[in-house]
């Protein structure tokens, strides 16, 4: 498994991806990867580097990198979002990380092995404390996040969601 950045070769799998997710009734997590409507894959791809080179507008220009998780066959399971400086509001609701797995792969241990490669991204980009977020009723989310040896920080309200917050330092 590898993080990759998405590339014009990812199309088919990631507009798979989308479909299932909306087929499912489901948000696209993490929402960086969201094909915007009206958008097509090639202005996705345009969007995505902007974020990740210069930041996005609607964000206090705050950089963001989204790579897609790949299995051992080359095709996209699910995608990693990171943020390596946070604002005044990410600090508290969101994090460093989000990331997601495509509904027909979950359960395969994907969403461990992603949080552990994103963790390794962040050690590169020279983040040295890390921080995510998930629902309290996100059970599975707060397994994977355990099992990558994270701790729970605290617990908070937001818009009518408990949400529990985790950290980790990354020697």
């Amino acid at each position: 498994m590898k993080l990759d950045l998405p590339e014009a070769k990812h199309e088919k799998d990631y507009l798979e991806m989308v479909k299932e997710f909306t087929d499912m009734n489901e948000k696209i997590i993490p929402w960086a990867a969201n094909l915007k409507e009206e958008e097509t894959y090639q202005e996705f791809l345009t969007r995505i580097q902007r974020d990740r080179e210069t930041g996005n507008p609607k964000h206090n220009n705050e950089t963001a990198i989204l790579y897609f998780l790949i299995d051992s066959n080359g095709k996209v399971v699910g995608a990693e979002h990171i943020r390596p400086i946070l604002n005044e509001e990410l600090r508290f609701v969101g994090g460093n990380i989000w990331y997601g797995i495509k509904p027909s792969e979950r359960n395969k241990g994907y969403a461990t092995i992603g949080l552990s490669l994103a963790l390794e991204k962040c050690k590169e980009l020279g983040i040295e404390k890390v921080m995510l977020t998930c629902k309290r009723e996100n059970i599975w989310s707060s397994k994977t996040i355990k099992k990558n040896g994270w701790v729970r920080d605290s617990e908070y309200e937001y818009q009518g969601n408990i949400k529990e917050r985790y950290r980790i330092k990354i020697k």
